[in-house]
């Protein structure tokens, strides 16, 4: 047992919260074509686990080892990659840029009715 093994035993193992899980279930009860992935552990941060809906909307949340993502993505029948391996899926990106797109579009329209709300005596 080299020095590497026994600080791996000592650090302590983090729990995802509750909090977390059921916001992970109740947003899979919720959407369809749901994939599951795995993003690593840094420095500052505990493994996340991220789904990705079929139309590319998406939610992340820290689930603190991959044992525990492994489990859940099993409860909830996902399938689980790792996103390291595989990277995250195109939909995702253009999910955002239509997300992006509205809030300009109603960014705008409220200026412009700002705008027309000052014109008036």
């Amino acid at each position: 047992m080299g020095i590497r093994d026994l600080l791996r035993r000592r650090r302590p193992r983090l729990r995802a919260d509750p909090a977390d899980l059921a916001h992970l279930t109740s947003w899979c009860d919720t959407r369809v074509g749901i994939e599951a992935y795995l993003e690593p552990e840094t420095l500052v941060s505990v493994p996340g686990l991220r789904l990705v809906a079929f139309d590319g909307e998406w939610t992340r949340r820290p689930v603190g080892d991959v044992a525990t993502a492994r489990r859940l993505a099993e409860r909830l029948g996902v399938p689980l990659y790792d996103a390291m391996e595989t990277g995250f899926p195109d939909r995702m990106r253009a999910f955002e840029e239509v997300r992006i797109a509205r809030q300009r579009r109603e960014r705008a329209r409220r200026l412009r009715e700002q705008v027309r709300g000052t014109d008036e005596p």
